[in-house]
């Protein structure tokens, strides 16, 4: 059983912006919070959206957005049947076809008979899109120039695994960094993420609580999708007979922790309340509550 854990904080979703609107002068003369205005959100978690001036974030039909908290939830099932298969190694047939069958598709079709391993190959496919700025950070040099800038010194790897992953600058000038991340140090320019950040170009947007985010205009892709040699490989399917119907029993299992906040005093009294017996110490340990 693989255990994923992972916390969610409310204080993300906790409102700790003040808009002026709600700013008033008392009769002494100084400015106070008037906590009756309906912009009035410090220290909740609103039942709809509201950006930072405590104005409701609305749809392009004018409609309020609910306020949700996600909590993640994982669940997985297995079937092992002993006997389903076994790996034996894959000899092709003396006399092989040359000629792929026109319109052959294999995921529809599934194997065909003296077919080569490449005529399962499909094109590549090109992936574009845009991203933020944050994997320069990984091909900057150790180094910084008289401005306390980074230096990007083309085709230094900053790798951790230099010897089979190339994280570096392709070029840069004045306008632009080209860089790649994942490739192949035998093939540097045909394998890998392509990134282009521009350094006079910035996005303004805000993440999904309405804070402002701003980064340097950043453009990716990569041309190496698709099925090819290094991902595609043809096996024996074979079936051992003695194991054939012998199987594991299906399991379900979910794992599920709801974390209450940040520093809640009541968290540990709750967690201790979901325990009946001296086994559930065992079965909550590591702050997990298993059903």
């Amino acid at each position: 059983m693989e255990y994923i854990r992972k916390k969610r904080s409310l204080e993300n979703y906790t409102i700790r912006s003040i808009p002026k609107d709600v700013l008033v002068t008392n009769s002494e003369g100084k400015t106070v919070i008037d906590e009756s205005n309906p912009k009035y959100f410090y220290g909740k978690i609103p039942e709809y959206k509201v950006d930072d001036n405590g104005n409701y974030v609305l749809t392009p039909f004018g409609q309020k957005i609910k306020n949700t908290i996600d909590v993640d939830l994982f669940l997985t099932q297995n079937v092992d049947d002993m006997g389903l298969f076994t790996d034996f190694p894959y000899t092709e047939k003396t006399q092989t076809l040359t000629n792929k069958p026109q319109g052959f598709n294999s995921f529809e079709y599934g194997r065909l008979p003296g077919a080569p391993q490449y005529f399962y190959y499909y094109n590549n496919v090109t992936v574009t899109g845009n991203t933020d700025d944050g994997y320069l950070n990984q091909v900057r040099s150790n180094r910084v120039d008289l401005n306390n800038n980074p230096v990007y010194v083309p085709y230094l790897n900053t790798s951790n695994d230099t010897t089979n992953i190339f994280n570096g600058v392709i070029s840069e000038d004045l306008e632009k960094t080209i860089y790649k991340i994942g490739a192949s140090p035998s093939d540097i320019l045909n394998t890998g993420v392509g990134f282009t950040t521009y350094k006079n170009k910035f996005v303004k947007t805000k993440d999904e609580y309405g804070k402002n985010l701003s980064y340097f205009k950043t453009d990716f892709e990569i041309n190496n999708g698709g099925w090819g040699i290094n991902n595609v490989s043809l096996s024996a399917i074979t079936k051992k007979e003695e194991y054939l119907g012998v199987v594991f029993p299906p399991e379900v299992d979910s794992v599920v922790f709801i974390n209450r906040g940040v520093a809640d005093i009541f968290e540990r009294h709750s967690l201790l309340s979901e325990l009946k017996t001296t086994n559930d110490i065992d079965t909550n340990s590591g702050g997990f509550i298993r059903s």
